[in-house]
């Protein structure tokens, strides 16, 4: 009887905690689908906003998905997108800045030495000339505490550093995000540039994928890497994506990507 009552007790406290959570994501769903409208995208697709996923390129994307699911997928796509316009604008300007390609940045900072960080525009060095820093495991140390601190306050694995900060907000704003306070201007359109990033996140993933492609097709034996006996990072000489634009600007007709494929050639 004990074991009954005990069982019974579980199951109804498993089943609180399930709906408690469905209710959570029914909460965000409803902000996900009053955020925005479609007539403010017109693109072939749908936004993230609208609550209504049958426009979707991928066809019957939403059947089957909880209103949890959907919520999760719509904020990865966001974090994805973001990464990726801080990734093509960065890669783009620190080869721009520095003449090192993305994909060989990392040879700048190793264990055996980390002295050759430059960022673009810099006029004084990070640390003098022969002080042996920064350090390599400073610089890991770094990242990882600051990256690790940011991701358990944006997932909730520990206290939020910020009032306005909740888990699954990714518009929070307030004092520290939002200092101009532009969502409260009657002259911002907060829906519509919540639209404009979501365009924007969706170009740059799709531009960080030309990002790879280009330095495996211009760079590799083959323009898929297929057998090729080296990669990209280990090509001395290889070119980033800003060199391969030079050279198109300067030669469109030959530099192209027909070359690299040996179409129309």
């Amino acid at each position: 009887m004990a074991m009954a009552l005990s069982s019974a007790a579980t199951v109804r406290a498993f089943s609180q905690v399930v709906a408690a959570k469905q209710t959570v994501a029914s909460k965000a769903r409803a902000v996900v689908t009053k955020a925005g409208s479609e007539e403010l995208y017109v693109e072939t697709g749908a936004s993230t906003y609208s609550g209504n996923y049958d426009e979707a390129l991928w066809p019957n994307w939403a059947d089957n998905k909880t209103d949890e699911e959907i919520t999760k997928s719509a904020e990865v796509e966001l974090m994805h997108g973001r990464w990726a316009m801080l990734g093509c604008a960065g890669a783009w300007g620190a080869e721009v800045g520095t003449g090192i390609n993305w994909f060989q940045a990392g040879a700048v900072c190793t264990p055996e030495d980390c002295t050759g960080i430059v960022f673009p525009g810099q006029v004084i060095p990070l640390a003098p000339e022969g002080s042996g820093f920064p350090q390599f495991y400073n610089v890991l140390a770094g990242t990882v505490i600051l990256m690790g601190l940011s991701e358990a306050y944006r997932t909730g694995l520990t206290a939020p550093a910020f009032p306005e900060l909740e888990v699954g907000d990714l518009h929070p704003g307030g004092e520290h995000f939002d200092p101009l306070n532009l969502a409260e201007s009657p002259s911002f359109d907060f829906d519509r540039m919540k639209i404009a990033e979501l365009k924007h996140a969706r170009l740059a993933m799709l531009s960080w994928l030309g990002y790879m492609s280009q330095a495996v097709a211009t760079n590799c034996d083959n323009p898929f890497g297929i057998g090729s006996e080296t990669w990209p990072s280990y090509i001395e000489g290889a070119k980033g994506p800003y060199a391969n634009w030079q050279d198109h600007v300067a030669d469109p007709f030959v530099e192209n990507v027909w070359k690299y494929t040996g179409l129309f050639q």
